[in-house]
């Protein structure tokens, strides 16, 4: 069972992410926003930070092809994307001191960049037409609060079970 507990999880957070666009009550914020939770690479960047570096990479290019598949036109962007920044949070943070505060905007840092990449990507093949400072106020700065939320109320017991999960896999 423990070894389906970081399956389940990534999948509950992969599809925690569309139900909770769809729950969402708009009237809480402008129509003109944008709100894009990443609850799934959050998840992620606290695995490469807590748990194993080389499992989280991998959970990064299976869901970033799942989520390419399931959410986006253009399959390989976030196939590519979640591995790199995954691959990224952990060797910053290698450098870095591993507290709560320091990881939170580092893995913050890693949403921002993995927007705008997506954003470019899109401005380039022309699936967006908004300037930089559109996408700013209407999608990145929204989505940076919402992931921030997230991280607020769920890094903690994420990284207790995955600390417990680490001392358990490396005892084996």
């Amino acid at each position: 069972m423990k070894r389906l507990l970081l399956p389940l999880i990534a999948l509950l957070c992969f599809y925690g992410s569309s139900v909770f666009v769809t729950f969402l009550p708009l009237d809480i914020i402008s129509s003109d926003r944008v709100l894009v939770p990443h609850f799934l690479i959050i998840f992620i960047l606290l695995m490469s930070v807590y748990y194993h570096n080389t499992t989280a990479v991998l959970y990064g290019f299976i869901f970033g092809f799942l989520y390419d598949s399931f959410y986006t036109e253009v399959l390989g962007v976030y196939l590519f994307i979640f591995p790199f920044v995954t691959f990224l949070t952990s060797r910053i943070m290698k450098v870095l001191n591993n507290n709560w505060i320091v990881t939170s905007i580092v893995i913050l840092l890693n949403v921002s960049l993995l927007e705008f990449i997506v954003y470019e990507i899109n401005f380039l093949i022309g699936k967006t037409d908004w300037d930089i400072a559109a996408f700013a106020d209407l999608r990145l700065w929204p989505t940076l609060v919402l992931n921030a939320v997230f991280i607020i109320i769920f890094s903690y017991p994420l990284k207790q079970l995955l600390l417990k999960l680490e001392k358990e896999r490396l005892e084996d």
